[in-house]
Formats: C-alpha cells, sequence, structure tokens
C-alpha cells in the first residue's frame, strides 16, 4: 500500500481488502459396511474489489488497485475414499469449475482438475508408501507479448503430475523419508512464459521427542 520503487512500483494508500462470499452444498454416502465413502458437493462464490497490478498512464509504472468487477466461481466437485483390503487405500477427486470476471473466462483457472493418491501402509505401521497423480485441465492466461502492452489471451496447456512418497520408521522416535516430485519429469506452465520445476527429490531423517 505505501511501497515506493523509483520508476518501477508505486504504492497505493486507498487500497481496499477483497471481500469473498459463497456457500455450497453437498452429500456423503457409505457403501460396503463404510469401506467406500462417495461425496458430491456443489459451490458457489462471489468475489468483490480482486486487487491487480495495473499501470496507469501517462508514467505506466505499476501500482495495485481496486477491480470495480465482480468474479465470480461455480462448480462441482465428486470425491472417493476407498479401504482396499488391509493394506491400501484410494483417495480420488474431480472438479469442474467456471470461474468468469465480467462475463469473461478468468485466466489460470482450468475448468478441470482430477488427482487420485494410492497409498500402501505396513503393518503397525512400520512403513508407508503413497503414488499421487494430479491432472490440471489447460487454462487461459494473459501474455504481454504485443508490443502496446495490451494482454493477449493464450491457452496454458493441460498436464499431469506424478509424485512419489515413502515412509520408513527406523525406531519408535525416528523415520527416514523420501519423496519425488513430479517422477515423469512432465514440462508444464502455470503461468505463461514460466516453466514450473522438473522432477525433484528430497531424502531426510526425522525425529519425535
Amino acid at each position: 500500500m505505501f511501497g515506493f520503487v523509483d520508476g518501477r512500483f508505486i504504492g497505493n494508500a486507498g487500497l481496499r481488502p477483497e471481500k469473498s462470499t459463497g456457500w455450497e452444498a453437498g452429500i456423503d454416502q457409505d457403501f460396503l459396511e463404510g469401506r467406500v465413502t462417495v461425496s458430491a458437493t456443489y459451490f458457489d462464490s462471489e468475489l468483490e474489489g480482486e486487487i491487480f497490478t495495473t499501470f496507469p498512464p501517462p508514467t505506466f509504472v505499476a501500482t495495485p488497485g481496486n477491480r470495480d468487477t465482480v468474479s465470480t466461481q461455480e462448480g462441482v466437485e465428486v470425491a472417493l475414499a476407498a479401504q482396499l483390503g488391509r493394506a491400501f487405500t484410494l483417495n480420488a477427486a474431480y472438479s469442474h469449475i467456471d470461474s468468469e470476471e465480467n462475463g469473461t473466462t478468468e485466466v489460470r483457472r482450468p475448468e478441470n482438475i482430477a488427482s487420485a493418491a494410492l497409498t500402501w501402509t505396513a503393518p503397525r505401521d512400520a512403513a508407508s508408501a503413497t503414488l499421487v497423480v494430479r491432472h490440471n485441465g489447460e487454462a487461459l492466461d494473459d501474455a504481454f507479448i504485443d508490443p502496446s502492452f495490451v494482454p493477449v489471451r493464450v491457452v496454458l496447456d493441460d498436464y499431469t503430475l506424478v509424485n512419489f512418497n515413502a515412509r520408513v520408521k527406523l525406531t519408535e522416535t525416528i523415520s527416514a523419508f523420501g519423496r519425488i516430485d513430479n517422477l515423469l519429469d512432465e514440462r508444464y506452465e502455470q503461468v505463461f512464459s514460466f516453466v514450473s520445476p522438473g522432477r525433484s527429490a528430497v531424502i531426510g531423517i526425522e525425529a519425535r521427542f
């Protein structure tokens, strides 16, 4: 609100907080004596006074402002939680979201999002491993590639990420863990022209006292 970087950024002391209102309704249903749970939820929300960066003339120096338009999001989410025998559990979800601002599709808001996680757990919780698959459908973004600095709408491709993590209990208080993110080294963009990280791995020891 009060920041200043000469020639690059000017704060806006009159900036207002964003305001969001919404509601949702859902239902859960158990099957197979509680080993499987299916749920469905409908949601609807509105965002007023969204904060964005503007470049007003004549200097075109960046400054934050509040939009006069209303941003809306509505959609449905379905989810599944299942116990597969004694060692495996499955959790899956799918969301369809319609996001608009002033009648125009919002940027960086994919209509379709899905995920699934399969977890194996050893007896007495001695070890566990989880394989996670996440899918983001294609989305729109604003690209400032025109010399006039008028934003151009571009499409961000859909992508699917696979992550894996595991944990082994060494003692009652010490565990070893490992995680691989983006296991298949997927190349994708969440923001136009910014390539997201490739495959990464982490290993470590955790102690609890």
